[in-house]
């Protein structure tokens, strides 16, 4: 399958390189220099998402519930000189950078200034720019790929040796290790092959009479190995199976369906609250929204905002119910996820603990458990603050924590 990775097209090429190299004060020659390795960049950390349901689920929210700065992109994109926002776009660039490469910007941006001489500054502002145009690309005209997990993986698996096409040899290696990108392309025989300036020739005999003996050890290794995997997977007992850590995905996150009328709904239903059955909040530096008042947001604001709380909580959060079947959520509880999210990203000293009983097994309570982390990453809560475990006490109880404050 001959498909091509891209951010900007040829007829855009010349006029955002232009853009570019104004905006972010770096000569022509070198933005030209660094916008494939930008595009590699993202292809890699979209290939990762590949084997993380997690984080598939994470950006197929993002994409489907936050509004692109779709004006300003296109006024960004096009040959005349429409007014735009570039802080919009930053921001939505940064919200896709929040979930493919949330810990890697900084890792990113050194290897690039120490190796392609540009200001690391410069590097990542475009860098983030390349995110937020490729989030509207990914939102109108990619959209299939994000259907489900199995036509996304599909979709981005037969991009893969575009990341050698794009990115220059002499980083390949460095952007690699930053993104653990090796699992998924060392297994492109082709890529490797075609790239690797150290691989040595075969001789005229072919490929038979250039297998050593130790490389038909290690394919007879693998060959075996292979085969075990395929007969435990085929035949092991589902008592046997493992709890699942959060990397290996235990869960699939709400049907498509079920997401797609939750998020088209309203957030709260105000036929069927009356005014005096809600509270009014507000997080720091945000605006005031309602809430009922016996919502697990109102305790929750309460402790965030005390500073002299300082020792762990539990908070019963009541609002969430799931289907006993397929343990998805059966309400939408939109206003949590999003005002959870929007609280703890103003308390960065705090994490969360979600303690799920699904009243089953332990197997439900984390599907379950998974289903409210999958939703808040989707916000744009970093998964490395949330932990889920299963619990003895019924139904779902939010555990915060702050760190203590240095002194």
């Amino acid at each position: 399958m001959n498909q091509s990775f891209y951010v900007i097209n040829a007829e855009e090429k010349s006029i955002i390189l232009n853009r570019l190299a104004s905006y972010l004060n770096e000569p022509l020659e070198k933005v030209e220099e660094l916008y494939p390795v930008w595009e590699s960049i993202i292809l890699g950390s979209l290939l990762k998402l590949v084997r993380n349901r997690i984080r598939f689920n994470a950006l197929y929210n993002f994409i489907l519930q936050k509004s692109a700065p779709i004006s300003d992109i296109e006024a960004f994109l096009s040959e005349d000189k429409r007014k735009f926002d570039e802080d919009l776009i930053l921001s939505y660039g940064e919200g896709m950078m929040g979930i493919l490469i949330p810990d890697k910007k900084s890792a990113i941006a050194m290897l690039l200034s120490r190796e392609m001489g540009a200001k690391s500054s410069a590097i990542l502002k475009g860098l983030t720019l390349f995110f937020g145009l490729y989030g509207y690309r990914l939102k109108q005209e990619e959209y299939n790929a994000l259907k489900d997990w199995k036509a996304y993986g599909e979709y981005f698996l037969a991009l893969k040796q575009q990341f050698y096409v794009l990115c220059p040899a002499k980083i390949q290696l460095g952007v690699s290790e930053i993104l653990l990108l090796s699992d998924i392309l060392r297994v492109d025989t082709g890529a490797l092959l075609t790239y690797s300036d150290e691989q040595e020739p075969l001789s005229e005999g072919g490929l038979l009479e250039n297998l050593t003996l130790n490389t038909f050890v290690y394919m007879l290794i693998i060959l075996v190995l292979g085969g075990g995997v395929i007969w435990y997977t085929a035949f092991r007992s589902s008592e046997s199976e493992d709890v699942i850590a959060e990397t290996e995905e235990i869960i699939p996150i709400d049907s498509l369906s079920k997401l797609n009328d939750s998020l088209t709904r309203a957030v709260l239903d105000s036929t069927k609250l009356r005014a005096d059955s809600l509270t009014s909040l507000v997080w720091p530096k945000g605006t005031a929204f309602d809430v009922p008042k016996n919502s697990v947001l109102v305790s929750l604001h309460q402790y965030l905002s005390d500073s002299t709380q300082t020792e762990p909580i539990e908070l019963v959060a009541n609002e969430f119910v799931f289907n006993q079947q397929t343990d998805l959520l059966d309400k939408p509880v939109d206003y949590i996820f999003k005002r959870t999210a929007e609280g703890l990203n103003r308390y960065k000293e705090a994490s969360l603990k979600i303690l799920v009983n699904a009243e089953k097994d332990e197997r439900a309570s984390l599907k379950r458990g998974f289903v409210i982390k999958n939703r808040l990453v989707g916000e744009g809560l970093s998964p490395a603050r949330i932990e889920v475990k299963s619990t003895d006490a019924k139904g779902v109880i939010f555990a915060i924590a702050k760190k203590p404050l240095l002194k």
